[in-house]
């Protein structure tokens, strides 16, 4: 795992680009999808091969599988693909799994229980909000009732537990939605427990705390890691603040934001900036010396969970049903096309690859001057709220009860 500033050079369709990128999780695995937002936790994958004519070449069906209901996204590594499902026994109760497909037939390979599953009350859908994290040998998950497994990625075996509500003493506002990452051996986690225990860091092979600090309940927004001064930095937005901690679980900054609780992931553009945004609006912050200065805020993008995108001085989001692009510089709108409703984007190469709610998928230019659709495909039916996952030239798509594998190159 690096942590450094490297610029990838693409070729795309002949067009050579240079992506800046900060956090390298993975190393030179660029076919592969291993953690939410992808393995740099930006929605970016650095592959770039896709077809663009879909009028004479539409995206090909590999398979579609039917599974137990959840949002988790789907991790793609070499030859399978993992996930999080539920399963009813009844009405009101049922269990939370970890499920591994093989990538090529969808034949499930091993299936694991993690725990009993949540029914929704208000209708949004069942079962697990959490996106799990993989590494070479295993697959690291939160359940929606706080327990934290590794489980062994060839098998399913578990390995390891530790459950938040005993470990940590705390009181989750409902359920355990945010999704964990991994920087070397550690496990960096919202925790959501009381007295200073809101974040912290495990040891990824025994789940021992490693350090843990800050106040806050646990929350739908998940952490990112940036590499900014130099040095490694934890940051987690909960509540109305926005914190940063190095990697002894030390406070380096925080940062009061201009609204509370966001869902989507704070977005880390190198070298020291951090853009944030929910339903009330956004903002971007820049890091000096762990001084914080305000670039700007604004109402432009506000992301309800779908977290935003950045490519070549723009920031690509879902905004009030709309596909959006804002400048990095002071978040004034370039564009906005409606009809996406609550659904997903993430960038591959330099196109956008974004689902709507209703399940259709659209291959979009990331460019500012205007919105260029190259493509449109009915991927999926149904409520499909969570973001796609792109490895190795295929597309994976969830839609509450449906997962789907297309080639797209």
């Amino acid at each position: 795992m690096k942590f450094k500033l490297t610029a990838f050079v693409l070729s795309f369709f002949g067009i050579t680009t240079l992506i800046a990128c900060s956090y390298l999780s993975n190393d030179t695995d660029i076919n592969s999808w291993k953690q939410f937002r992808g393995n740099n936790r930006n929605g970016a994958s650095a592959e770039a091969s896709i077809n663009e004519n879909w009028s004479e070449n539409a995206p090909k069906l590999i398979w579609k599988q039917e599974l137990g209901s959840g949002f988790s996204e789907i991790l793609a590594s070499k030859d399978k693909v993992f996930t999080m499902i539920s399963e009813k026994t009844d009405d009101l109760s049922g269990s939370e799994f970890v499920v591994a497909y093989d990538a090529l037939s969808s034949k499930e390979i091993w299936k694991t229980w993690v725990d009993s599953m949540i029914v929704e009350p208000g209708g949004s859908g069942d079962g697990p909000r959490s996106t799990p994290v993989i590494d070479n040998k295993a697959i690291y998950c939160l359940s929606s009732h706080g327990k934290l497994r590794a489980l062994s990625l060839k098998n399913g075996n578990i390995l390891w537990t530790v459950d938040f509500l005993k470990e940590f003493d705390n009181k989750p506002g409902w359920i355990y939605t945010t999704s964990p990452i991994l920087h070397k051996n550690e496990i960096i986690i919202e925790v959501g427990g009381t007295e200073s225990k809101a974040f912290a860091s495990l040891d990824k092979n025994t789940g021992e705390t490693l350090w843990i600090n800050g106040e806050g309940r646990s929350s739908y927004c998940s952490p990112t890691i940036t590499a900014i001064d130099g040095g490694v930095q934890m940051v987690f937005a909960n509540g109305t603040m926005l914190m940063s901690f190095d990697k002894t679980g030390k406070e380096l900054w925080s940062y009061s934001m201009p609204f509370q609780s966001p869902i989507a992931t704070p977005l880390f553009i190198a070298p020291n900036k951090i853009f944030v945004s929910s339903g009330m609006g956004c903002f971007m912050i820049k890091i000096e010396n762990n001084e914080i200065t305000e670039v700007f805020n604004s109402k432009s993008m506000r992301n309800t969970f779908c977290t935003s995108c950045y490519y070549n001085g723009h920031i690509y989001g879902i905004s009030g049903g709309a596909l959006k692009c804002i400048s990095e510089t002071d978040g004034e709108s370039k564009w906005a096309q409606k009809g996406f409703g609550l659904g997903n984007v993430i960038l591959a190469g330099n196109k956008l690859l974004v689902l709507t709610d209703k399940g259709i998928l659209k291959l979009v230019d990331a460019v500012p001057e205007a919105y260029i659709e190259n493509g449109s495909y009915q991927a999926l039916d149904g409520k499909s709220w969570t973001a796609p996952s792109f490895a190795n030239g295929t597309i994976y798509l969830r839609n509450l009860t449906e997962i789907a594998s297309y080639k797209l190159n």
